[in-house]
């Protein structure tokens, strides 16, 4: 996994960015055809009113200045829309190499100075990325030299279509990728077309709700242990019936993420360090590691909900400084919102056995309550299993928050939430 740079690079004196409306980011997971994370899309929240000014490639642009362009596009491909103002700016020569793909949307220029802007960018080691409906266009044909991604959308693209363009595609070495894919069948022909990159893949292809694992039974008993007030000898025995749990513990513990001075070696040491309340936090991320994947492999449910998680705590702290406990509770109702996408099973049935404050339970089932409000803002900016995209502006009136009060904490729970899952299997 690559992480991101301690420096950024120095761009050209660029022209003054353009004044932008209210707006965040939301990071939409690409998976590879292990349901491992491959990248984002970043798609662009306005949270005003006013239509004139927006811009995705421009927004995108502003967010890098703010945070950092190796900061912000960090870890792992990220996907932008190839505005003109993104594409025709100085400042697009900064963005990481061979971790950023511009999609050409409708519209876009083929005009000699574009391709001529194309060229310089590309030579920089830019990549770009086409739909292919767009692709097969005549007027885009130019455009294909410098494209490395092309994505196929089965509902703007027939089925012969899709398989005629994409042994095209692959003959000229361009990775291919799948945005939904609407039932199994389309799912495993995607795959044997040789498909590798899925945007919208997990809420195309729900998993059948199936009986519980071993693994997945451990887990659910430390939640309900840990939130139910258990006691720490009778979780350590629970954890130490699963060795490999015990070890994928210690591993996230040791993660620069944690900033422990000392390398912790066993579970009893584990467990004096971190205390209760970090204990409980390593448990509950622990549901969304998987075994058994390859090398390098990312959950994407693990980094979501590692990132809601994160968020929704900064927010409390953020709206209610002095409450340390609503912290607490805003941390679980983060960490626990995607469980019944892991367990395949109604969160209901889920929580049935869980003891949890009402705040919490009425958060992950109704989305209600102040909790519930701040899942559903923390949900918007990392969604998982497809989560839908709603109104960002009505959110932020009822939290009474401001996008640029949001803005760095959604940086900083990002990062985090890559830093706890390099350990994780």
């Amino acid at each position: 996994m690559e992480s991101s740079s301690t420096t950024d690079p120095v761009a050209e004196p660029d022209e003054a960015p353009a004044a932008l409306p209210p707006h965040l980011l939301r990071r939409e997971p690409i998976l590879d055809q292990h349901q491992g994370l491959a990248g984002y899309r970043l798609r662009v929240l306005w949270a005003g009113t006013e239509q004139t000014g927006r811009d995705p490639g421009a927004a995108v642009m502003s967010a890098c200045r703010r945070h950092g362009v190796n900061a912000c596009l960090a870890y792992v491909p990220h996907w932008l829309d190839g505005t003109p103002a993104l594409l025709k700016s100085t400042f697009a020569v900064t963005l990481p190499r061979h971790r950023t793909y511009v999609e050409f949307p409708d519209g876009a220029e083929t005009t000699p100075e574009t391709i001529q802007t194309l060229q310089g960018l590309a030579h920089g080691g830019l990549q770009f990325s086409i739909r292919g409906d767009l692709a097969a266009q005549t007027e885009y044909s130019a455009l294909l030299p410098f494209c490395k991604v092309v994505a196929f959308d089965p509902t703007r693209s027939s089925k012969a279509e899709i398989f005629r363009q994409s042994f095209q595609h692959k003959q000229a070495k361009r990775l291919l990728m799948a945005t939904g894919a609407p039932d199994k069948a389309a799912l495993d022909n995607f795959l044997l077309l040789g498909f590798t990159l899925f945007e919208g893949r997990q809420s195309a292809v729900p998993a059948p709700r199936t009986t519980l694992t071993p693994r997945q039974k451990t887990l659910l008993r430390l939640v309900t242990l840990i939130l139910g007030g258990g006691e720490i000898p009778e979780i350590q025995a629970s954890l130490e019936r699963d060795t490999e749990l015990v070890k994928t513990l210690l591993d996230m513990v040791n993660t620069p993420a944690y900033g422990l001075s000392q390398e912790v070696e066993s579970l009893s040491q584990a467990i004096m360090l971190l205390g209760r309340r970090q204990l409980q936090r390593w448990i509950q991320m622990l549901m969304y590691t998987e075994s058994g994947r390859p090398a390098g492999f990312l959950s994407p449910t693990l980094i979501q909900a590692s990132a809601r998680a994160h968020l929704m705590e900064a927010l409390s702290t953020l709206r209610h400084p002095e409450q340390t406990v609503r912290a607490e509770a805003a941390f679980t109702t983060g960490i626990l919102s995607p469980m019944d996408q892991i367990f395949h099973n109604t969160m209901q049935d889920l929580l049935s056995d869980v003891e949890l404050d009402v705040p919490i339970r009425q958060a992950l089932l109704q989305r209600e309550g102040e909790l519930g409000q701040e899942l559903r803002l923390a949900t918007l900016i990392f969604p998982s299993n497809g989560d839908a995209i709603e109104d960002l502006a009505p959110l932020l009136a009822a939290l009474e928050l401001e996008p640029d009060a949001l803005d760095p904490l959604i940086q900083n729970a990002f990062v985090w939430a890559h830093g706890v899952t390099r350990a994780a299997p």
